[in-house]
């Protein structure tokens, strides 16, 4: 059963900040020649699809990895390093939730009503929680695979 757990917890971990740092680093300087409209409505779009996948993630990594915490520790006194990596994991979730509900959904809205000035000054607020976002899962990423050895 921890093996199962291992796996899911891994598996979501890369497909979340592997998406970031795809859109961090790939997507973001390649749509600069895109029209400010265009712009927007391209990134609302990629949000929307990849959110729906990080809320699923991050309830297969929350599952998982209480899951791992439980059978393979015993509970939070064994956890040593995983403590760090829980931090972090839940910081890189709270800067998620105080991106989807704050200048995402702002974001959304601004594109729905084709407010394209409004849409547009979210960008950079997004630009800068998805950087802190990508830290964050790199760093509970490091502590998570590297802490037994670290």
């Amino acid at each position: 059963m921890t093996g199962l757990l291992k796996v899911i917890h891994l598996l979501a971990a890369v497909l979340w900040i592997g998406g970031v740092f795809y859109a961090y680093v790939i997507l973001r300087p390649s749509v600069g020649y895109l029209s400010g409209p265009d712009r927007v409505t391209l990134w609302d779009r990629v949000f929307t699809r990849f959110f729906r996948w990080v809320w699923v993630l991050i309830a297969a990594l929350l599952i998982s990895g209480y899951g791992m915490l439980f059978t393979a520790f015993g509970g939070f006194a064994s956890a040593g390093y995983l403590h760090g990596m829980q931090l972090f994991g839940w910081l890189t979730i709270i800067a998620f939730v105080v991106l989807a509900f704050g200048p995402y959904r702002q974001l959304h809205a601004a594109v729905a009503a084709e407010d394209w000035p409004r849409a547009g000054e979210m960008i950079p607020r997004i630009r800068r929680l998805v950087h802190i976002i990508l830290w964050l899962g790199l760093i509970s990423i490091i502590i998570g695979g590297g802490g037994a050895y670290l």
